[in-house]
C-alpha cells in the first residue's frame, strides 16, 4: 500500500535519524534509514499518521541538520517489532550503560540487568523522497530550528512539525524542494536513453549522482523509467498479474546509483506491496529460472505467488547480473 502524492496543503517536518551507537534500547529493531532516498518509521512513532506525500522534511540526527527532502510517496507493510520495557515501571525509554552496572537504566531512574521484551504487531512505513538536498555549506546548527516547532520542541520525539517559514533559514533550499514535485516533468535529452544505449544493460558501480539537484533528475527519470516498464510488461505486475495501473510501480532491481540504472533491463513492474517487499529483500527472483521466492516472514501471506515464473521473452528478460545482485541480498536476509 502507499500514500500517493496529491495536491494538498504542504507541511514541514523534522525527522530524526539516530545512529546505532546513539539509540536508546527501546527496541531491538533498527530503522535503517537511507537519508538520501527514504526514511523508515512505524505506527508507534508519534505523528506517524500525520505525515503525507508532498510534505517537506528537514533530516537531523542528535547533533546537526543532515539535509532536506520532499516526500514523493509512502509505502507501508505489516510487520512485528520487539519492544523493550523496564521491568519495574514499564517505561520504554531505556539507556544501555557502557561502564556501570546494572547495564540498563530507564528514564525514571530504575536500574536492571535485563529489560522485559514483548513482540508487537506494527505497520512499517517508508517515506520515499522525490527530492533530496544535502546540507552542504549551510548552517547545520539544530538550535536555529527551536523557534519554529509548532507544538514546542521535544528532544525525545523523532517526528515534529515545523512552521514552513523555517525553510527561509536555508537559502535556495525551498525553491529546490518545490520544483517538479508532481507528475508530468519533461525528461531532458541528456537524461534519456538513445537506442544504442538500450541494446544492452551493463552494471556500473560508478556513483554519478549530482548533489543539489540529484533527486529532481531522479524524479524525472523515474517517470520515464516507469513508462518504459509499463510498455515492457504490458501494464502488468510481473509477480501478481495485477493490471490496476494506479498501484503499479517501477522497481529498480539494483538500487539507483546513477542514470545508467534507469535502464529498463534493471527494472521490474510491481504492485505497490510487492515493490515494498522487494526493496526490503523479502521477495526476490531467481536469476537463472526467473521463479519468485518469498522470505519466510511473507511466504504465508503470499503463498499464491511463491514459485511462479515471471513472464519474460528474450527482449524483456531482466538483467541477470542485477537479479544475481538482488537474490544474493535476499538470501543473506534469510540466513
Amino acid at each position: 500500500m502507499e500514500k500517493k502524492l496529491k495536491q494538498q496543503n504542504q507541511n514541514l517536518w523534522v525527522l530524526k535519524s539516530v545512529r546505532e551507537d546513539q539509540r536508546a534500547s527501546q527496541t531491538i529493531d533498527s530503522y535503517e534509514d537511507n537519508l538520501k532516498e527514504y526514511y523508515n518509521y512505524d505506527n508507534f512513532v508519534a505523528n506517524s499518521q500525520q505525515i503525507n506525500a508532498g510534505d517537506n522534511v528537514i533530516l537531523i540526527d542528535k547533533e546537526k541538520i543532515l539535509g532536506f527532502a520532499n516526500i514523493g510517496y509512502i509505502n507501508n507493510l505489516q510487520s512485528t517489532k520487539t519492544i523493550r520495557r523496564c521491568p519495574q515501571c514499564s517505561s520504554t525509554t531505556i539507556d544501555t550503560r557502557k561502564t556501570k552496572t546494572p547495564v540498563f537504566r530507564c528514564n525514571k531512574g530504575h536500574e536492571f540487568e535485563e529489560p522485559i521484551e514483548e513482540i508487537k504487531v506494527i505497520t512499517k512505513y517508508r517515506a520515499n523522497f522525490s527530492t533530496f538536498v544535502p546540507i552542504a555549506s549551510l548552517d547545520g546548527n539544530l538550535k536555529q530550528l527551536r523557534p519554529y516547532y509548532t507544538n514546542g520542541y521535544n528532544q525525545n520525539m523523532s517526528m515534529q512539525k515545523l512552521d514552513m517559514i523555517a525553510l527561509n533559514l536555508f537559502k535556495g533550499v525551498k525553491s529546490i524542494l518545490l520544483v517538479e514535485q508532481y507528475e508530468g516533468a519533461i525528461l531532458l535529452p541528456d537524461e534519456s536513453y538513445s537506442e544504442e544505449e538500450e541494446k544492452k544493460y551493463h552494471i556500473s558501480n560508478e556513483d554519478d549522482r549530482e548533489t543539489t539537484i540529484r533527486a529532481i533528475r531522479l524524479r524525472r527519470g523515474q517517470k520515464a523509467f516507469r513508462d518504459k516498464l509499463m510498455k515492457r510488461y504490458n501494464n502488468t505486475c510481473v509477480v501478481t498479474g495485477c493490471k490496476i495501473i494506479d498501484i503499479l510501480e517501477a522497481a529498480h532491481i539494483k538500487p539507483y546509483r546513477g542514470k545508467n540504472d534507469h535502464h529498463p533491463a534493471n527494472g521490474l513492474l510491481l504492485r505497490a506491496d510487492i515493490h515494498t517487499l522487494f526493496d526490503l529483500n523479502l521477495v526476490s527472483i531467481h536469476p537463472e529460472n526467473l521463479t519468485v521466492h518469498f522470505h519466510p516472514q511473507a511466504k504465508d501471506e503470499y503463498a499464491a505467488y511463491e514459485g511462479i515464473k515471471i513472464p519474460a521473452t528474450s527482449n524483456t528478460r531482466p538483467s541477470q547480473e542485477s537479479l544475481r545482485y538482488h537474490f544474493r541480498l535476499y538470501t543473506q536476509n534469510i540466513l
